[in-house]
Parts: C-alpha cells; sequence; structure tokens
C-alpha cells in the first residue's frame, strides 16, 4: 500500500482551495469500483510510471471490507477511497428511482414528479439532490433541486425558474443525482489535514508532563450540576484545557445529563473569560437547538448565533431561538465577518460550519469546539471543524488553536453508511476510534484529564436499565429516576410481577418480506395495537395516560407503517411510532417494542438474527423508556443472539415473561 496520497492517481483527481472552500472539490472519478478499477488501468497503460501505484489501488479497492482499522500512516489516502465507493453506492441507489417517459406536473412554482418506486422503505432521494430532467420533444436538458418529498411526489424547483412553463405536462426522462455537499466537506477536511500535516493530532498520546488545574468552579450555574461530580470534573477539565492539544471526550450513556454538562461547560467558560469565542457543533438540528435553547436561559440572544443552512425554513425554527438566528424574512442569511466576529457562542451543524471558512477567520478565533452528537457522525465530519482551528507552525508542524470537546456514546448508533463492506471503516466515528487511543482507554479507571464518563441516570427505572448497564457500561450507572412504575402495572392483569417494570411477550407470529426488502409481522402488529388500548385506559401516578407519553419502537420500516395504520384505525395518531435509529435521542414514558424477526440465518456456518443482531440498535431501543418497557416478539428465534438471550433469560427470573393470549 501506497501511504503519499498527493502523488496518488485519486489524490490528483480530487482538487480543493482555501478559495471557494468545497465548490471547488471536483467528482470527475466517483465511480463504482468497477469502473474506478478500469480508469485505474487506463491510468497504467497511459502512465507507466505508476504501475505500482496503480496496482496497489486496484489492490486495497477489492481488501477494503478485510481491513481492520485504519492506520495512521494510510489515513488520508484511505479515507478518500472510501469517500469515492460511498458516494458511488448513493449515485448507484438512487439511479434505481431513474424514469422513462414520464409526464411531471406545475404545482405553483414547482415541478411534481411521480416516482413510484418511492416509499418510506426505500427513500434514497432526499431534500438537495438533483434532478435532470430530459425533455424528450424539445431535445433539452433541465436541471432542479429537490425541494420536497410527499409519499411518491418528489416536488423540484428549476435551476432556471423562468423555464418552468416549457416543462409543465412535458414528457420527460429523469435522473437523480444524489447531492455530494457532505461527501465535498470531508474531501476538504482531508485537504486541510494534508496541507498543515494534522494527522498525528487525530491519534493522540497521554502528555507525561505534570497538569495543573488553575481554573476552579465556586458557584454552578445548573444546581443538579453542584450534585454530580462525575459533570463536575468534566466541566473543570473542559474549562482548564487540561487535555489540549488532545480532544476531550464527554462520554454519555443515555440519560445521564450529557447535554446539560456541555452547556455547563460553555457557561462557565463565558462566566471566566467574556472574550473567548465558542464554536459549537452537532450532527444534527434537533441537538444543536436543544442546546440553544438552554443557553438562552443564560444569555442574552445578542450573545448567541443560531446559523441554520439555506435549505432550512424559518417556520420551522423554534420561536425561542428565532431572534438568534440568521434568519431575515424567511431567508437565512451569512453574517458578514465584522458582524460574526462579535457573537461569543455560535451553534450550527457540522456541515453547515464549514461555510464559515468563507470568513477567513484567525485560526485562534475559536478558542473552544464543542461536537455532540459525536457518536453519529462520520470521522471526518466530526472534523469538519477543525478546518477552522488549523494551522501550522514553522517547524511544519500541524497546530489546532483551540480546545475540541466531543460527546456522545459509543455503545448507541453510529453514522449511517450505505456501503455495507466499508461500515467498519467509515461506520466507526471519530469518538469510538478514539477510545481506542492511549489517553481514553480504561484502565483502572478513566483518565479525567482526557475523558470522563458520566455514569447516573435520570431517565429510566434501575429494573428497565439493568441488562444495557451490565452488557455495555461495566455495571457502572446509577439510576436516580423517582418515576412510580407500580401506579402502571398494579392495574395489568397479564402482569404476574407488578413491581417490576419490563414486559417480554411472547409471540409466535411470522415475517413477510416486501418487494423494498423490509418485513411486518401482522400478529405482532395486533399484539402492539392491544396494549396500546389497554395502555390508553391506565393511569401514570395519579394522572391518565396520554398519547404522547408512549413510543412504539420496531426495527423495520415496514412495521411501523403497519403498526401507525392500525393504531390510526383506533384514534391513536399521536402516538410516536418509528424505527430505533428515529427514536435515539428520545425519550418516552413507556415504550413498546416491536422485534418482528420470526426466523434467523446462517453466515459462515454461524446462526443469527440478522439485522437484530446489532448490540448498539439493541441498546438505543432498550434504553428509551422512562416508566415501562413491553418488548413484543418470539424468544425461541432472539434468544439465538446473546444480548436478546440476556433479555429474556432477566425478565424470566423476574417472572416478568407473558403471551399474548394473556391479553
Amino acid at each position: 500500500m501506497v501511504n503519499d496520497s498527493k502523488k496518488s492517481f485519486i489524490g490528483r483527481s480530487t482538487h480543493c482551495t482555501s478559495f471557494g472552500v468545497c465548490e471547488q472539490i471536483s467528482f470527475r472519478n466517483c465511480k463504482p469500483p468497477d469502473a474506478l478499477n478500469k480508469a485505474l488501468k487506463h491510468h497504467l497503460i497511459e502512465h507507466p510510471e505508476d504501475s505500482n501505484l496503480c496496482r496497489n489501488y486496484i489492490k486495497l479497492l477489492k481488501s477494503l471490507s478485510n481491513i481492520k482499522k485504519i492506520e495512521s500512516k494510510y489515513y488520508l489516502t484511505l479515507f478518500k477511497i472510501l469517500l469515492y465507493v460511498e458516494y458511488n453506492e448513493f449515485e448507484k441507489d438512487i439511479a434505481k428511482h431513474n424514469l422513462k417517459n414520464q409526464t411531471v406536473k406545475q404545482a405553483s412554482d414547482t415541478l411534481v414528479i411521480t416516482v413510484p418506486t418511492l416509499n418510506e422503505d426505500n427513500l434514497c432521494i432526499t431534500v438537495g439532490d438533483t434532478a435532470k430532467l430530459c425533455s424528450l420533444s424539445q431535445k433539452r436538458t433541465y436541471y432542479s433541486i429537490v425541494k420536497d418529498i410527499v409519499k411518491e411526489n418528489v416536488y423540484v424547483s428549476l435551476f432556471n425558474e423562468s423555464k418552468i412553463n416549457e416543462l409543465s405536462n412535458c414528457m420527460v426522462d429523469v435522473y437523480f443525482i444524489p447531492s455530494n455537499w457532505t461527501i465535498k466537506c470531508c474531501h476538504y477536511v482531508l485537504f486541510i489535514m494534508s496541507k498543515y500535516n494534522l494527522v498525528s493530532l487525530v491519534y493522540p498520546k497521554i502528555d507525561r508532563n505534570l497538569y495543573v488545574y488553575s481554573k476552579s468552579v465556586s458557584e454552578w450555574i445548573n444546581e443538579s450540576v453542584a450534585v454530580n461530580p462525575e459533570q463536575q470534573v468534566a466541566v473543570i477539565s473542559i474549562l482548564n484545557n487540561s487535555a489540549y492539544p488532545a480532544p476531550y471526550i464527554l462520554f454519555g450513556p443515555p440519560g445521564t445529563g450529557k447535554t446539560t454538562a456541555l452547556v455547563e461547560s460553555i457557561c462557565q467558560i463565558r462566566k471566566h473569560d467574556k472574550s473567548k469565542h465558542i464554536l459549537v457543533c452537532a450532527s444534527s438540528n434537533t441537538a444543536a437547538d436543544e442546546i440553544a435553547k438552554r443557553l438562552l436561559l443564560v444569555f442574552p440572544s445578542k450573545d448567541i448565533f443560531r446559523m441554520y443552512a439555506a435549505s432550512k425554513t424559518e417556520n420551522n425554527i423554534d420561536k425561542r431561538i428565532n431572534p438568534s438566528s440568521n434568519f431575515v424574512n424567511n431567508m437565512a442569511l451569512y453574517l458578514p465577518k465584522d458582524i460574526f466576529i462579535l457573537k461569543k457562542i455560535v451553534i450550527t451543524t457540522l456541515t453547515s460550519c464549514v461555510r464559515l471558512v468563507k470568513l477567513n477567520l484567525k485560526s485562534d478565533h475559536f478558542s473552544y469546539v464543542f461536537i455532540d452528537e459525536a457518536s453519529q457522525s462520520t470521522e471526518l465530519e466530526s472534523l469538519i471543524p477543525l478546518t477552522l482551528i488549523a494551522s501550522q507552525n514553522e517547524r511544519n508542524e500541524g497546530t489546532l488553536h483551540a480546545q475540541i470537546i466531543i460527546a456522545g456514546d459509543p455503545h448507541q448508533l453510529g453514522p449511517m453508511i450505505k456501503c455495507k463492506r466499508i461500515t467498519h471503516l467509515l461506520g466507526t466515528s471519530f469518538l469510538e476510534r478514539l477510545m481506542e487511543c492511549e489517553p481514553y482507554k480504561k484502565s483502572d479507571g478513566y483518565n479525567s484529564r482526557y475523558i470522563t464518563k458520566l455514569i447516573r441516570n435520570y431517565r429510566s427505572k434501575e429494573a428497565i436499565l439493568r441488562i444495557p448497564n451490565e452488557l455495555f457500561y461495566d455495571n457502572e450507572l446509577l439510576c436516580y429516576s423517582d418515576s412510580n412504575i407500580n401506579n402502571i402495572t398494579s392495574d395489568w392483569s397479564i402482569l404476574s410481577n407488578s413491581t417490576f417494570p419490563i414486559i417480554f411477550l411472547a409471540v409466535e407470529g411470522n415475517e413477510i418480506r416486501v418487494p423494498s426488502n423490509s418485513v411486518y409481522n401482522e400478529k405482532e402488529v395486533t399484539v402492539i395495537t392491544k396494549c396500546t388500548k389497554k395502555l390508553m385506559r391506565a393511569k401514570l401516578g395519579t394522572r391518565k395516560i396520554n398519547q404522547n407519553d408512549i413510543g412504539i419502537i420496531t426495527p423495520f420500516k415496514e412495521q411501523t407503517v403497519k403498526i401507525q395504520k392500525s393504531i390510526n384505525m383506533h384514534k391513536l395518531n399521536n402516538i410516536s411510532v418509528g424505527t430505533v435509529e428515529k427514536f435515539q435521542g428520545q425519550e418516552r414514558e413507556i415504550i413498546l417494542l416491536s422485534t418482528v424477526r420470526s426466523k434467523s440465518f446462517e453466515h459462515d456456518g454461524k446462526e443469527h438474527i440478522g439485522f437484530l443482531s446489532n448490540p448498539k440498535r439493541f441498546n438505543v431501543a432498550l434504553t428509551r423508556a422512562k416508566n415501562l418497557l413491553i418488548i413484543v416478539g418470539n424468544p425461541s428465534v432472539l434468544c439465538k443472539d446473546r444480548y436478546w438471550n440476556a433479555l429474556w433469560e432477566y425478565c424470566k427470573e423476574n417472572n416478568a415473561c407473558s403471551t399474548d393470549e394473556n391479553i
């Protein structure tokens, strides 16, 4: 393998300059691996001097699934190839929805394309993608951007809006092209890492020198932090830049107050030095908004700048955040540099923060960079803020001018990767990989100079958390929930143990696979519906249970469709039904979990339960409930997996197993 990406064929095919940021990145060679092989072989014929290089790349493409981890010496080259392969997968998936002889209709200032192959189980087309419309009669090509998707209807806006009448009711061939914005941002990260020689900084080592904590906290902003030792340690370590130049990790298992600790840290930084500038990034707008709302309870809106992407609409923004946002007359505007530098706390998503590069800020403008939900982002996505704080010293060594704080939980679901054969590489978050590096590894305990694990859970009853605690968190989680489960369970005749907040209903249904490859289980749909109706007649403490108290989780999208349709027939339209991915980061008083699986599979001589074998998916599903968890599934199938078997045995020990006949 070759480790000099600057000389590589693939390295030359993607260029980027600081002017214009990632708009300058070319994707001319983003081809499927087999096509890329051909391109490399063709290059080999024309440039025999690169023969060994090309042969190594071809060999590498064929062996990506065998590479266990990304070593520092191959970091730039390997990540670049992974980005190509992943984008190719997006191209192949979206191409399945291309249409021939399609009539487009006009709807106000947009065109509507009906895509019969599009459904909730195969939503490859997303807002921001491009639709190329080839008019058959006019022999012309029009480009448009996807603005909205409603069931099978895709609403697009032409790049040249004045041409809309030319296409109304016109017959066209439609070719969809996936948005490459995130991929471009990641390529730009690699460019900056190469330019400033930063790779060694993302493989940190322990600084053996004695470190002195010079700053202390005399008064806590949030009273709950005053009685939480782990949160206090994290805040003081962050305040003192104890890990610098390495990132500081805030390891936040479910319900342990990760966001509270982040907000307290930001407040204490501002309290100690009002001249500091802070950048807060998250993988989702939801997480960024949550931090913004909490900070606005402490600071005036003029100090906080919540920067949204241009694709966001003002009517979807919380009214409490709006005065601090970049929206003016329903348009997202980007502040000029002279105004932007006055904002002390900037909050945005990871992919939006790359736009700040155009402001040409000093590399030491931000003193702290917080990255929330870091376990849900790819490594390069988490490193996008690095492009704002990096430079090189006189010895050509890479330097970062801010303390980076990354928060998340490596035991919950990571980033979604299209190409399954590279999931183990591109799907490993920066936070998860860092925790394998020396400063963050656990020996007798964690090194609080580099990492703090929060252990006080304020969400769930101890019994609900017991199995995740044993399997994922070394039995270190302490439960501080004051919820009152007995008032729910005592009225349930199906419960043999009225004091235990988990029910495992053994159901022997049949899973049915649909053309989209998703599956559903009709018997489990019936059981979930019956349980939900019973819950609506029960009480939570002294009050009646309402629909917002309940969440229904299932790993399969087709099952969510069936369940939603079933409960809607009983006018239970306000109960959230979704996949495990949708519920990550959420919580409900009561969670019903439909597992669907009724058969096992075999691979390399080992029996498994497919999609449900993912331990992170198991962990997220079990840790959403606060008061009551109801599992519906076939134990004879599920117990072939050690995690599900541990849960079943735990429920049996506590006399918490029943069947659908008792509902």
